[in-house]
């Protein structure tokens, strides 16, 4: 088990680095698989499911059970906020924005003032209400009152050059 975990660590800290490659290869001679088998589901290895799916999903672009591998992560150590984070980049790969911010936003519940939440926060961006609110987004009104409220936003922030 010694082993295992030492195994585990490496493949933590070579995605932490971003070696995805490297990682999802040192994963998969642990778990065997996409799924690993549930003896190893404990909590020491929480933090190997939750880089597992991460580098799955950037890698394999298998976001299915990347998704999965992170949620029972979260099942496992709920307190540990790089589960979540690691979660939500999985969700942004995968296309949906809107569960990464969900995601987000459950993680920083317990946990407000964490950087590594925040900083994927920041990333990921937040949008702001529509400016008619009881239209939809895309409704035309909408669309342009943004659009104007943007070009004034950017145009406060830039000093013109002369």
């Amino acid at each position: 088990m010694a082993d295992i975990l030492k195994r585990i660590d490496d493949a933590v800290g070579l995605t932490k680095n971003e070696e995805y490659l490297r990682a999802l290869t040192l994963f998969f001679d642990v778990y065997g698989g996409e799924e690993p088998p549930s003896p190893m589901l404990s909590s020491k290895t929480a933090a190997g499911l939750s880089y597992f799916g991460l580098c799955l999903a950037l890698m394999e672009k298998k976001f299915k059970p990347a998704i999965d591998l992170c949620k029972r992560a979260i099942e496992l150590q709920f307190y540990n906020v790089d589960h979540y984070a690691n979660l939500a980049r999985v969700y942004v790969a995968a296309g949906n924005r809107k569960k990464a911010i969900e995601t987000v936003e459950q993680g920083l519940k317990p946990h407000p003032e964490d950087e590594t939440l925040l900083k994927v926060r920041k990333q990921l961006g937040l949008r702001a209400r529509p400016p008619v609110p009881f239209l939809d987004r895309a409704h035309p009104i909408n669309v342009t009152l943004g659009q104007a409220r943007h070009a004034k936003q950017v145009s406060t922030k830039e000093p013109k050059k002369k």
